[in-house]
């Protein structure tokens, strides 16, 4: 399935603004290497810039000019850069994008102060005058981002406890998720209607909007995560099972497995028999199942993109963009 509109039409803008945004700090020591990180030179491992472009595209979508924005859409991927980097070290991914991962290249202890560096780098970007937007809505900017943050952080705060869990419900899920991976997505849809000075309604409608589409690319995630093939990916298929990570597809199937194929799901767990545990998977029907409650997540992001004052071309762009999460590849 080939990239959706909004992935195409922003990467580079992004990328170029992105990249210049790092040059201020060439004079540093950390730059180097933060720089080789960041800047994905193959074409083939290089960020789809998801958050930004859905953040420019409602840009668009009110009527904005995106280049007077674009540095917010930076300060977006440097904040996602930053959970990124922890994210790996706590997981302990050796990979990211194809390569080594931060930690793996550099130590834990120098890519944590990486890791922070590039979340200053955010900071920064917001927190920079903008003659484009009075001084109240620029606080609330600010505001916006240190909330998501927190809220992130929270999320993987979750993520980590509950591996030590047998059972989690999907009601605790779809909290942790909404935090780690829905706060950063969601911003990405109601900033702009910050920085436009929308209706609150306007605001949450785009909130709540964000929040779907967050807990669809968990989960989505969360499939590649096991049926993904790994050279798309970029992890092995047995990364979250070999950390305890509590997934849709493993939530699910544990609410109906018989005590025998508990063991089983064991034993294909400590052999990392990737077939066995899709045959497994199977048996329960769980794609299908994630399949149905997919689509109810679908459904109720179009009615809420229906009332959401955007231009047409965005809100098919924005329907195409959530079609386009359950079906891709990496």
């Amino acid at each position: 399935m080939k990239d959706p509109k909004i992935l195409t039409k922003y990467k580079y803008s992004v990328g170029n603004a992105f990249t210049k945004s790092l040059t201020k700090y060439n004079s540093e020591e950390f730059y180097k290497p933060i720089t080789e990180y960041l800047i994905v030179k193959d074409s083939k491992q290089m960020p789809k810039r998801i958050r930004s472009s859905i953040f420019l595209e409602i840009i668009n979508g009110l009527a904005l000019n995106e280049n007077d924005y674009l540095k917010f859409a930076c300060a977006i991927e440097f904040l996602h850069e930053f959970t990124l980097v922890h994210d790996d070290i706590q997981d302990k991914d050796e990979i990211r994008r194809g390569n080594l991962s931060l930690w793996k290249k550099f130590g834990t202890e120098k890519s944590i102060m990486m890791g922070n560096i590039i979340k200053s780098i955010s900071d920064t970007i917001t927190s920079e005058d903008n003659i484009n937007i009075e001084s109240i809505t620029s606080k609330k900017v600010i505001e916006t981002f240190n909330e998501v943050c927190i809220n992130i952080i929270e999320g993987q705060y979750l993520d980590i406890l509950y591996e030590c869990k047998l059972n989690l419900s999907l009601e605790k899920y779809t909290n942790m998720i909404s935090k780690k991976t829905g706060a950063l997505m969601s911003m990405s849809f109601y900033l702009p209607a910050i920085l436009s000075n929308k209706t609150t309604h306007q605001i949450q409608l785009l909130k709540r909007l964000g929040n779907i589409f967050g807990i669809l690319f968990q989960i989505s995630d969360d499939i590649l995560g096991i049926w993904g093939e790994p050279e798309n990916t970029g992890k092995s298929n047995f990364s979250d099972i070999r950390n305890n990570k509590k997934t849709y597809p493993i939530i699910l199937v544990n609410k109906k497995l018989s005590a025998e194929d508990k063991s089983k799901l064991k034993k294909i767990t400590n052999e990392k028999s990737i077939d066995e545990l899709h045959n497994l998977l199977d048996l329960y029907n769980i794609k299908k199942t994630i399949k149905r409650d997919c689509e109810k997540y679908i459904s109720i992001s179009k009615d809420i993109i229906s009332q959401i004052d955007l231009n047409t071309n965005s809100k098919e762009n924005l329907d195409e963009l959530f079609a386009y999460v359950m079906e891709r590849v990496k």
